[in-house]
């Protein structure tokens, strides 16, 4: 059996078809390949995330960190302020 070339715009135009529902067996018949190379190519189309979503992805991590920094200062503050609180009460007893 010889080797199909299909280019990467055909891959995903065929695993398109496959996720809009389409019963795996008949796409693979009408492509010429099989269900299991299907699976493989949706597997690593899936995988592949659009620029839009990868800046979107590291915007969200620098903004969870930055929110993570604050909430690190914030229980430190109270953690001071508590501890001199607590000083303060013991003082005038």
């Amino acid at each position: 059996m010889s080797k199909l070339n299909f280019s990467q715009d055909q891959v995903k135009a065929i695993v398109s078809e496959l996720n809009a529902g389409q019963m795996p067996g008949k796409v693979s018949r009408r492509h010429g390949v099989s269900v299991s190379t299907l699976y493989r190519w949706r597997a690593k189309f899936v995988t592949e995330q659009p620029s839009y979503e990868k800046e979107r992805l590291r915007s969200l991590e620098g903004e969870h960190r930055r929110l993570k920094q604050q909430l690190a200062e914030l229980a430190l503050d109270y953690a001071t302020l508590r501890a001199a609180l607590i000083r303060d009460v013991r003082g005038d007893c």
